[in-house]
C-alpha cells in the first residue's frame, strides 16, 4: 500500500471581520452608556456648614442664575412655562427628587417663586444645593 503525501496548504485566518465586530461593540457600549453630566451653567452657590451629600440618580435640577433666569436641566425656561417644564421633567411624579441650584447673587424672590411652584405641584423631595463653607 502506497500512501501519497499531500501537499500542505498554509491556512490563514483573516481577523479583519473580528476586529470590525469588536470595534462595533465598543462603539455600541460607549454610546449606550449614560453618563451623569454636570450642569454647564456656572453658578456661585451659597455656602452652608451643614450639608448632606445626595447621589440620587433620578433627580431634576432647577437652576436660577444671578440675573434671575430659570433653567430646568440646562435649558432656559420662561417664568410662565416653569410649571409645565417641571411637570414634563418629573413626569408628574411627586416623589422625584428636585434639586434647586440658585446663584448666591440671585434675588430671594426668584427662589421663593420656584419653591412655590414646586409646592403647588406637590413635590415633596426638594433640596437646595450649596457648597461647603470654609471654617
Amino acid at each position: 500500500m502506497q500512501l501519497r503525501k499531500r501537499a500542505r496548504r498554509d491556512v490563514t485566518v483573516d481577523i479583519t471581520p473580528l476586529v470590525d465586530v469588536v470595534f462595533l461593540m465598543l462603539i455600541f457600549f460607549m454610546v449606550s452608556t449614560s453618563f451623569k453630566v454636570a450642569s454647564s451653567l456656572k453658578l456661585e452657590l451659597p455656602a452652608s456648614h451643614s450639608q448632606e451629600q445626595l447621589n440620587d440618580v433620578k433627580e431634576v435640577v432647577i437652576s436660577i442664575d444671578a440675573a434671575g433666569h430659570y433653567y430646568v436641566g440646562d435649558e432656559q425656561v420662561a417664568d410662565a412655562d416653569l410649571r409645565k417644564r417641571i411637570l414634563n421633567a418629573t413626569k408628574g411624579d411627586p416623589n422625584m427628587r428636585v434639586v434647586l441650584r440658585a446663584d448666591a447673587e440671585s434675588r430671594h424672590k426668584r427662589v421663593v417663586h420656584a419653591l412655590d411652584v414646586l409646592r403647588q405641584l406637590g413635590m415633596g423631595k426638594v433640596s437646595i444645593a450649596t457648597v461647603r463653607a470654609k471654617d
